[in-house]
C-alpha cells in the first residue's frame, strides 16, 4: 500500500481529502451525458454512489443498485446505445449497467487480479467501434472488445505505471493519450504500443487529458506543473499557464463551438481562456476545488462542474453559475 500511494499526484491527493475527509460533501468526481438526450445527466460522487437526472439537472435520484463499490470516478455513456451506461470505481472496478443506471452489474473478466485495489481513473469508448473501449488503471490501460465483458492488459512501452487520465482521437481511434504519475503517453496504433508523447517538456504527473472535438489536432495536458498545449497531435508542446494562480490543474474542457474558449479547473476554481490558452482568467463565482468539468452536447455555453462542494451549472460562458441540488 505504501508503494502505491508514494506515486499518486496531488490529483489523487485531492481525492483522498475527499474519500476520507471529516466533512460530509457530496464530491462529484465524474460526470456524464446522454447522447441522444442531454437532459438525462449521470454523476458520480465518492462514497455516495451514482445519481442521474432526467430534466437536464433539476433534480436527480440515486442509481446504485448492484453496486458494491460507492466510490465512482469516472462514466462513460454509449454513443451508440444510450442505455449502456459504465461507471469505474476507486478500488474495485468496471460496472456496467444495460439499462440506464437502472441496476448494475460487475464487469471484471481479465481484470480479477487486481479487484479490490483497482482504481480505474477514466472510460472511454472508441468514437468508430463502441464495442472497444478502454480504461485507465492504476495498474495501466485496458481495452475490450466486446463491450466489458472481458478485458485485457494493453500496456506494452508503457508498463505497470498509475493512469490518471486517457484520452482517443475522435476521428482516429488509433490515437490515444495516457496522463500518468511519470508524464505523458502515446499510442498510434490502438495501445499495441505506447511512447513517450513528450520526453523533455512533460515528465510529471499528468491529472487530465483534453482532445478538442472540433480541432482534435488540438491536446491540452493539465498537469501539477500548469498546462500544456500541442496542436500537431502530441509531437510538440508548449506552456500554456500565464494567469493561473495555482500551477496544478485537475480537469479541462473546451467549448464545442469555440475552440479558443477553453476551461480549466483547480483548487482556485475554474479558469477560462478566449484566446486557446494563451492567457487564463478566474471566473467570478466559480466552485473552488474542481474534480470534473464537461461541456454540454450541444449547447457550447454551458458546462457542468464537479467539485468538493457538490454539483455546478455554469452558463453563458461561466458567467451564471447554479449549484443543483443532488439528493
Amino acid at each position: 500500500m505504501a508503494r502505491r500511494f508514494q506515486y499518486l499526484s496531488v490529483g489523487f491527493l485531492l481525492f483522498f481529502v475527499a474519500l476520507f475527509g471529516c466533512e460530509q460533501r457530496l464530491n462529484v468526481f465524474s460526470i456524464g451525458f446522454s447522447y441522444h438526450n442531454p437532459d438525462i445527466i449521470y454523476i458520480g460522487t465518492s462514497g455516495g454512489g451514482f445519481y442521474k437526472s432526467i430534466d437536464g439537472g433539476n433534480s436527480f435520484s440515486p442509481q446504485s443498485e448492484g453496486l458494491t463499490n460507492f466510490n465512482i470516478m469516472a462514466i462513460a455513456v454509449n454513443p451508440a446505445l444510450s442505455s449502456l451506461v459504465y461507471a469505474g470505481t476507486y478500488g474495485d472496478s468496471v460496472y456496467r449497467s444495460v439499462n440506464s443506471a437502472g441496476s448494475w452489474n460487475i464487469s471484471s473478466h481479465g481484470l480479477e487480479d487486481n479487484v479490490g485495489t483497482q482504481a480505474v481513473n477514466e472510460v472511454i469508448f472508441d468514437p468508430q467501434n463502441p464495442e472497444r473501449m478502454f480504461i485507465g488503471t492504476n495498474h495501466g490501460v485496458y481495452l475490450t472488445k466486446d463491450g466489458g465483458s472481458a478485458w485485457e492488459s494493453m500496456n506494452m512501452g508503457l508498463g505497470n505505471r498509475f493512469v490518471i487520465s486517457l484520452s482517443i482521437h475522435p476521428q482516429n481511434s488509433a490515437i490515444l493519450f495516457a496522463g500518468t504519475n511519470e508524464g505523458l503517453y502515446i499510442t498510434t496504433n490502438g495501445a499495441r504500443q505506447w511512447g513517450i508523447a513528450s520526453t523533455k517538456t512533460i515528465t510529471w504527473a499528468v491529472n487530465t487529458v483534453h482532445i478538442d472535438s472540433s480541432q482534435p489536432d488540438i491536446v491540452y495536458a493539465g498537469t501539477n506543473l500548469g498546462i500544456y498545449k500541442s496542436t500537431d497531435r502530441g509531437l510538440n508542446w508548449e506552456a500554456r499557464s500565464e494567469g493561473l494562480e495555482t500551477p496544478f490543474v485537475s480537469a479541462i474542457a473546451s467549448d464545442r463551438s469555440n475552440s479558443n474558449r477553453v476551461y480549466a479547473g483547480n483548487r482556485d476554481g475554474v479558469y477560462g481562456t478566449e484566446n486557446g490558452g494563451k492567457t487564463w482568467a478566474l471566473l467570478p463565482n466559480s466552485p473552488t476545488s474542481v474534480l470534473s468539468l464537461v461541456s454540454h452536447p450541444h449547447k457550447g455555453e454551458t458546462f457542468l462542474v464537479g467539485a468538493m462542494k457538490g454539483l455546478f451549472k455554469a452558463e453563458s460562458h461561466g458567467t451564471q453559475w447554479t449549484k443543483l441540488k443532488v439528493k
